[in-house]
């Protein structure tokens, strides 16, 4: 957990450029680190969402839309569940329901990644609250709980089983920072990029694949175009393309 929490505390101390350390945290969690229980659980987060709350930092940091900050009713009881709780889970009380990876050691503080995709005992699920649902089956028939509001509730003690682990083999690959999606609140970070994946060509990723073309040739520049559109099994040069890098009609993909 050592270089996990070196970045942690770099952000912490960060008096601007905080952009680069969350999406290195967000590389990090994805990269090196698993959910684990027992032996019968193990979660890799595929795609994933970073969140940052810290009203003592100078200047202070505050992303309203983190789940303790959407409704002052709840503000307080969750953010007892996305501070001070490194390595735990929190299971959403808010929204459609997602889990959040705890990083954050300090009550000062909150932080945490929101997983909205990962492979969960070997099947890869799309989707935050398939996520969640699948994680609480797994547990349910585990721990012999009959609920699914049980096993929720039991996991968002504020002290309950850390279950972040270092991977055995790091993943490898190139990264993927977006804009968060559903946001509710306006503020600075709802522009900035703090999604982050890597397996943009999987089918189950739900971005159609001209989005996942120009989102590769924006990190790409000088790739070959229609040797990408080749590779990836396209048909016919998009219209976006064609415009975009000025090709004339008479260019075709296949002779």
């Amino acid at each position: 957990m050592e270089e996990l929490k070196k970045s942690v505390y770099e952000l912490l101390n960060a008096k601007g450029g905080h952009l680069p350390l969350l999406q290195r945290i967000n590389e990090l969690v994805l990269t090196n680190y698993c959910i684990s229980a027992g032996g019968y659980l193990t979660l890799l987060p595929k795609d994933i969402e970073i969140y940052y709350v810290n009203r003592k930092a100078v200047p202070p940091y505050v992303d309203t839309n983190m789940q303790c900050m959407i409704d002052p009713k709840t503000n307080d009881e969750i953010w007892k569940l996305q501070s001070g709780r490194f390595g735990q889970l929190y299971f959403h009380q808010k929204g459609s329901g997602g889990i959040d990876i705890c990083l954050s050691d300090s009550n000062d503080y909150a932080l945490c990644c929101t997983i909205k995709a990962a492979e969960v005992n070997g099947e890869e699920l799309w989707s935050s609250q398939r996520v969640r649902n699948r994680l609480v089956e797994i547990i349910c028939q585990q721990e012999g709980l009959s609920e699914k509001v049980e096993v929720m509730e039991w996991m968002n003690r504020v002290h309950s089983l850390p279950m972040l682990r270092r991977r055995e083999t790091p993943q490898e690959g190139e990264f993927y920072h977006l804009r968060r999606k559903g946001l509710r609140h306006r503020d600075k970070q709802v522009l900035w990029p703090l999604r982050t994946f890597m397996d943009l060509w999987n089918k189950g990723l739900n971005i159609n694949n001209v989005q996942k073309l120009m989102i590769y040739l924006n990190q790409h520049p000088d790739a070959d175009i229609l040797e990408v559109l080749r590779e990836h099994q396209f048909r016919y040069i998009p219209s976006e393309i064609r415009i975009r890098y000025q090709l004339d009609k008479k260019v075709k993909l296949y002779e």
